[in-house]
């Protein structure tokens, strides 16, 4: 009996502790649906940038020296993560522990593609890709990776696309695909002593590490910014966001642009100066000094624009799907409308 009457009164306990929360939650939900804000909109005091030491990223590194993300998102604490690759960046960006940042059109718009709550805001550079081999491997001509062992930063990402893009002119193909590429994923600081140890034959990398190699003796350029594929009028850098700030912090999001939109103009105005900032900002994150000569070199092959080249963003969707990373090319939804971008940003080229 007492045992019967202890159960009993245990059940009543747990019905009414679950009636309790679920009462909670309906209220909570409630308040967040009529006020129209999410929890983290609500409790949010900071804003995380991601970016890479690359050069290509180039307007993040100018606009944090110069204080232009501080002037402009004054509401914020601005906070920065670095990433040596797109697919943590996208990992950082879907999981809230970034909210904002630059990254390649690559793994921006697989990660879309895949389902994932990512919005496509406006471009920040163009070019700055290169093919590059080691100081004694012969290259002529795109038919000559032929059996090369040849690396891009990761499986996916927009230099892998461009890879793709090569090797399917030329009918060829990875050895995961059946073909006679050795297709290797290795970070761009990596591909010097890799090409030393005789480990591998070629790479796709972003400035400032083509130029290093370059100037360095440790590589060759085999195929510039403006001979891999798109000519140079493939974004070589995005920016990016969830959906939900933009649908519940527009204004947050325009002053990013804003900032960054400071930071290209600066760039142009000011090669040298933005070189050395640059130049700083890379060896604070990488800790590898690279000379103001390779800096400036590079900038010759990087253009930094807040325009995006949308129709070889969709494009680059197509071999993604061909390569199987992503079952659809349909990025309906992926860009921005230019009625949001603040109207001397908007540059949405078809």
């Amino acid at each position: 009996m007492f045992i019967s009457l202890k159960k009993s009164l245990k059940k009543s306990t747990v019905k009414k502790t679950i009636l309790l929360t679920l009462t909670l939650l309906l209220i909570s939900g409630a308040f967040l649906y009529f006020t129209g804000a999410s929890e983290e909109t609500a409790a949010r005091s900071e804003i995380t940038i991601g970016y890479f030491p690359n050069l290509t990223h180039g307007t993040a590194m100018v606009a944090l020296e110069r204080d232009y993300f501080a002037e402009e998102i004054a509401d914020f604490e601005v906070t920065t993560r670095h990433f040596p690759d797109g697919s943590l960046f996208m990992d950082a960006l879907t999981t809230g522990a970034i909210d904002i940042g630059l990254v390649g059109p690559g793994p921006a718009l697989n990660r879309y593609l895949q389902g994932a709550d990512v919005v496509a805001l406006a471009g920040a550079s163009t070019g700055g890709n290169l093919l590059v081999t080691a100081p004694e491997v012969e290259f002529n001509r795109a038919e000559d990776l032929d059996g090369f062992r040849i690396a891009t930063p990761a499986l996916g990402c927009t230099h892998d696309l461009q890879l793709r893009y090569m090797l399917a002119e030329t009918n060829l193909t990875t050895k995961r695909r059946g073909g006679s590429v050795d297709h290797r994923t290795h970070p761009p600081a990596s591909i010097s002593g890799m090409f030393r140890r005789g480990q591998l034959d070629a790479a796709v990398v972003s400035e400032p590490w083509a130029s290093r190699l370059e100037m360095e003796g440790e590589g060759q350029v085999a195929l510039e910014w403006d001979e891999v594929p798109w000519e140079g009028d493939l974004p070589n850098t995005i920016v990016v966001t969830r959906g939900e700030i933009v649908r519940e912090e527009p204004e947050l999001v325009q002053q990013f642009l804003q900032a960054q939109q400071r930071a290209v103009s600066y760039i142009d105005d000011n090669p040298s100066a933005a070189a050395e900032i640059i130049q700083e900002s890379i060896a604070s994150i990488s800790e590898q000094h690279l000379d103001l000569e390779i800096i400036e070199s590079s900038l010759t092959r990087t253009q930094f624009t807040s325009e995006l080249n949308e129709e070889a963003v969709k494009e680059m969707a197509e071999i993604s799907e061909a390569a199987g990373f992503i079952e659809s090319s349909s990025l309906d939804g992926f860009f921005v409308s230019e009625d949001f971008v603040p109207e001397d940003l908007a540059g949405h080229s078809q």
